[in-house]
């Protein structure tokens, strides 16, 4: 069985679902440490011939040791609604716009509590949406009732599920020391990498590397076929 285990980030790129598709099973790490300004509560979006960092506010001070399932949506700083109106007013052009615009709004508009939870709602909607039907665990749901260090966490849940493989970015390589196996197991580390070539862009200029609703919107059903064909595992 091949497993990959990530953070839920919010709106994630096209790569983060080629994953989810590639593997048996896919771990939200949901129970380590939160990182404000990072993927995990923003994303890039296109406005006319710019990319746009779209940002949740959290409630994050005398909070620098809050795990990631146990941080809060700071509504006070953050107007859903004006969310929804620059989604809508930027991709309402794009091809699929009216598809799936509803679905994502939907999410959106149930208004979350935990950062985490409003996550992973849009990627398991995602998910649906382009027919991904990778099972899905929380971390946080796992019998490991002690910190571990990152790599430990990873090789724990590994074992647990009984994995052959564990795929992760070829960004973390660095991170895991290039080990090809979990100590003390036969479970094999793969890196995968991801380069999104041209696809059909609302505006003259093509911008890499957007959340995956840029894609879904512009694309729609073809989307999954894109992500597949730009998905390639580095040993």
């Amino acid at each position: 069985m091949k497993i990959a285990i990530s953070q839920p980030t919010f709106l994630p790129w096209a790569g983060y679902f080629a994953l989810i598709d590639h593997v048996d099973q896919f771990v939200f790490l949901d129970n380590v440490q939160f990182v404000k300004r990072s993927w995990m509560q923003r994303n890039k979006i296109k406005i006319q011939e710019y990319e746009k960092l779209i940002s949740i506010p959290v409630h994050s001070k005398n909070k620098f040791n809050q795990l990631i399932h146990e941080v809060e949506i700071d509504y006070r700083h953050f107007d859903h609604k004006d969310l929804i109106i620059t989604l809508e007013y930027n991709y309402k052009k794009s091809k699929f716009f009216n598809l799936y615009f509803d679905k994502i709004k939907n999410i959106f508009e149930k208004k979350f509590n935990k950062l985490a939870d409003l996550n992973i709602n849009l990627i398991m909607e995602i998910s649906k949406i382009m027919g991904i039907n990778t099972n899905k665990k929380l971390a946080s749901s796992y019998n490991i009732k002690f910190k571990e260090k990152n790599i430990e966490l990873l090789r724990k849940i590994c074992v647990i599920e009984n994995a052959k493989e564990y795929i992760s970015t070829i960004g973390a390589k660095d991170y895991m020391n290039e080990i090809q196996k979990f100590k003390d197991t036969d479970i094999k580390i793969s890196f995968f990498s991801y380069d999104q070539n041209f696809y059909n862009q609302l505006g003259k200029e093509f911008i890499n590397n957007l959340s995956i609703i840029d894609l879904l919107f512009n694309e729609g059903p073809e989307a999954i076929n894109i992500i597949r064909k730009n998905f390639k595992l580095i040993n």
